[in-house]
C-alpha cells in the first residue's frame, strides 16, 4: 500500500471516531459538582420549599421572588456550619449559609425527608470585611 492510500484510511477512521465521540460525549445540559457545599444547596432545591413566618416577612419586605431564591440564594451561597452536629440531626438537617453578591443575606434552612424549610432569612446592610 502506498502512503496516500494509508493516509486516506487513517483520516476516514479518525473522522468516524470524532463523530462517535461527539455523539456519545457531546455537550450536556446537566452539571454536577461533588463539593459538599454544592450538593447541600442542590439537594435543598429538589424538594418542595416552605417558608417560616420570619422568612416570609423578609421575602415580602425585600421584594424577593422564588426565582431569586432558587437561582441566587440556593446557587451562589456558602454554607458555614459544616462539621457541626446541626448537619447530622434527624429528622431534619439544619444548614446555615451566607449569600454575598449584590445583596447580602444570611439564611438558615432545613432539609427534612421530603421537604425544604427556609427557617430564617436576614438581610445584612453592611458586611464587615474579613481581615
Amino acid at each position: 500500500m502506498d502512503f496516500w492510500k494509508r493516509l486516506r484510511f487513517y483520516l476516514i477512521g479518525v473522522s468516524i471516531g470524532v463523530v462517535l465521540v461527539i455523539i456519545l460525549f457531546g455537550p450536556r445540559s446537566m452539571q454536577c459538582s461533588y463539593f459538599p457545599n454544592s450538593r447541600a444547596l442542590e439537594e435543598a432545591k429538589i424538594y418542595p420549599m416552605s417558608y417560616s413566618e420570619n422568612a416570609q416577612q423578609t421575602i415580602q419586605n425585600e421584594h424577593l421572588d422564588s426565582v431569586f431564591i432558587y437561582n441566587e440564594l440556593f446557587k451562589k451561597s456558602k454554607i458555614t456550619n459544616f462539621g457541626t452536629d446541626e448537619v447530622r440531626e434527624t429528622p431534619c438537617r439544619t444548614y446555615r449559609a451566607q449569600y454575598r453578591e449584590e445583596r447580602n443575606f444570611d439564611f438558615v434552612y432545613q432539609i427534612c425527608k421530603k421537604q425544604t424549610i427556609l427557617t430564617e432569612l436576614q438581610k445584612l446592610d453592611k458586611v464587615e470585611e474579613e481581615k
